[in-house]
């Protein structure tokens, strides 16, 4: 009996340790965003945070529009060219392939660099939409 008990414990202290895909989520959200951000300027984009919501299952990128891109009308003209795109780099993109795979949900929050407060864009991805999309 003992010998079981020295064999079972091991694996269940193994078992304990291991991170399910919510909370490595959230994990490397939290790392990506401590070690990267705000990110260098790129196409007038800026990523401020990376954040990961466990009871949604939603990986939301949080970004700063500078110059042409913070513009309220042009962003309203384009929304459906950027959704599209937006769209495309999910279901083309290998680095999230696991949590695509686990069915996770992306969103995009997408503010003015010069007015903070005003949300030009924001866009949330369904796990079935990034998963149709793949296979277009």
């Amino acid at each position: 009996m003992k010998k079981i008990l020295y064999l079972f414990f091991p694996l269940a202290l193994f078992a304990a340790c291991q991170e399910s895909m919510e909370d490595r989520a959230e994990r490397e959200a939290r790392e990506y965003t401590q070690r990267m951000c705000p990110t260098p300027e790129y196409n007038n984009t800026r990523t401020d945070s990376v954040t990961f919501n466990k009871s949604t299952k939603t990986y939301t990128y949080h970004c700063l529009f500078f110059r042409q891109l913070d513009d309220t009308a042009a962003i309203n003209r384009t929304r459906d060219q950027i959704h599209s795109l937006m769209l495309k780099e999910l279901t083309e993109a290998t680095n999230i392939k696991a949590y695509k795979d686990a069915g996770f949900n992306f969103e995009y929050i997408c503010r003015s660099a010069s007015n903070p407060h005003l949300i030009l864009y924001r866009d949330l991805f369904r796990s079935e939409d990034i998963n149709v999309g793949a296979k277009k």
